[in-house]
């Protein structure tokens, strides 16, 4: 979609604010010359005095100025406040047990500047089981239709009640094991990255919640499903970025929790 294709969150965007917010400006004070350019230069009426439409040619002039003055005052104040891009995600610094268990001043420095964290898929979190073998294969099969995940991508799909039955499966993309990814975190902001996500699942009620102490983004919303609504999440930080559908939650603040315990179980 081109809507979800326009990042309005970069710089690039925030420069074409600027520029719009400048160029009417200068188009306003352009007008505002043109427009008095008779009245700036008064006529001396017959047996009058030169020197006072002098006078009166000059205070006009200043008069103009300093509406142009103020124009391009007030163009340059919401120049500054409309320039606001969004870091991207590569520049977002590490947080919680990243930066926490570093043993040094140069692991804390690593941590910060986005050094890959690896991503590790539990065995079992939150009730939750990881299917492995043909029940495995059958659930991927029945999720990923044929479809091919990109290299490096590592799925997971979870049992919850022990019958079989997939009721949570995840993608989880990092820069360690996915060296495409670190184009992809220097170009977009995690807002960008979501809403690119959000709009591919052709999610709504779409609601960001606490990224917990690893920081970065955490969204969730809602979206269809064979039976229904399901919920889905996302989360993403300088080196990673996963994704998290609940087949029967409803609960955006329930999915979010069980979001982020996968999210705090699977990366060290």
């Amino acid at each position: 979609m081109i809507v979800s294709s326009l990042d309005t969150t970069s710089q690039e965007y925030a420069f074409g604010q600027v520029a719009g917010v400048v160029c009417v400006a200068a188009v306003a004070i352009v007008l505002l010359w043109r427009q008095t350019r008779s009245w700036r230069s008064p006529a001396t009426p017959a047996a009058g005095d030169p020197a006072q439409t002098l006078r009166e040619q000059r205070k006009r002039h200043l008069l103009t100025i300093g509406l142009s003055v103020l124009i391009a005052v007030g163009a340059g104040t919401q120049a500054a406040v409309s320039y606001r891009p969004e870091p991207r995600a590569s520049e977002i610094a590490a947080a919680g047990p990243a930066a926490q268990g570093a043993d040094s001043d140069a692991d804390v420095e690593a941590a910060a500047a986005g050094v890959p964290r690896s991503v590790v898929l539990p065995d079992s979190f939150g009730g939750f089981r990881l299917m492995t073998g043909e029940a495995a294969a059958a659930a991927k099969t029945a999720v990923l239709a044929r479809r091919k995940m990109p290299e490096g991508m590592k799925t997971g799909y979870y049992d919850q009640n022990g019958d079989g039955d997939t009721d949570l499966f995840t993608f989880v993309r990092s820069t360690e094991s996915d060296p495409a990814m670190r184009a992809e975190k220097a170009a977009k902001s995690i807002s960008q990255e979501f809403r690119d996500f959000f709009t591919g699942a052709k999610s709504h009620d779409v609601t960001a919640f606490d990224a917990g102490s690893h920081g970065g983004g955490l969204s969730c919303g809602l979206t269809q499903g064979p039976a229904g609504d399901q919920a889905v999440c996302a989360w993403s930080d300088a080196t990673t970025f996963g994704a998290v559908r609940l087949i029967h939650e409803t609960n955006l603040a329930k999915a979010a929790q069980t979001t982020l315990a996968l999210r705090n179980t699977a990366t060290h």
